[in-house]
């Protein structure tokens, strides 16, 4: 039961970490197979390019639960605290509308791709899944933030 709630806790570190460990062992071996033994590895390119993609999204996803987005947080440390909390929220809100658009286009992406990939004969939809999935990852830890800024504003504190 602890395997499984760490799991769930760390998902989108699992996400991105596995596929960078993937991607950095599929690169690697190519490197060693293209310059080693003058024969590549004919998927390795491609494998790595599409786990670079789930990697930089899974990483968004991980930014966004922790907090670590770029932020330019000169303008909130010169405002009074009330309106600080106020543009803050005002960015959260602003964050949901861009993931909702970003979900709902991402899925027509997903759902038009029907061709497969050219070594790996895997379907591209699969590749462009993580674009509506990151989307929403990202707009369910969104919504909590803006909650507790809801909440931090209504009670009027900091």
């Amino acid at each position: 039961m602890g395997g499984i709630r760490f799991l769930v806790k760390y998902f989108e570190e699992f996400v991105a970490g596995l596929f960078m460990v993937l991607m950095s062992l599929a690169t690697f071996a190519n490197v060693v197979a293209r310059y080693g033994f003058n024969s590549p590895i004919q998927w390795a390119e491609e494998f790595a390019r599409y786990a670079f993609i789930w990697v930089v999204f899974a990483g968004a996803v991980v930014c966004t639960k922790r907090r670590r987005h770029i932020a330019i947080e000169s303008l909130l440390l010169v405002l009074p605290a009330r309106l600080g909390q106020l543009f803050r929220l005002c960015a959260e809100v602003c964050t949901l509308g861009l993931m909702v658009v970003i979900a709902y286009y991402g899925a027509i992406l997903t759902a038009s791709a029907t061709q497969t990939t050219a070594t790996l004969k895997v379907p591209q939809s699969v590749v462009y899944l993580v674009v509506p999935v990151a989307a929403g990852l990202i707009f369910i830890r969104t919504l909590g933030d803006s909650a507790r800024s809801l909440r931090t504003l209504l009670r009027g504190g900091e």
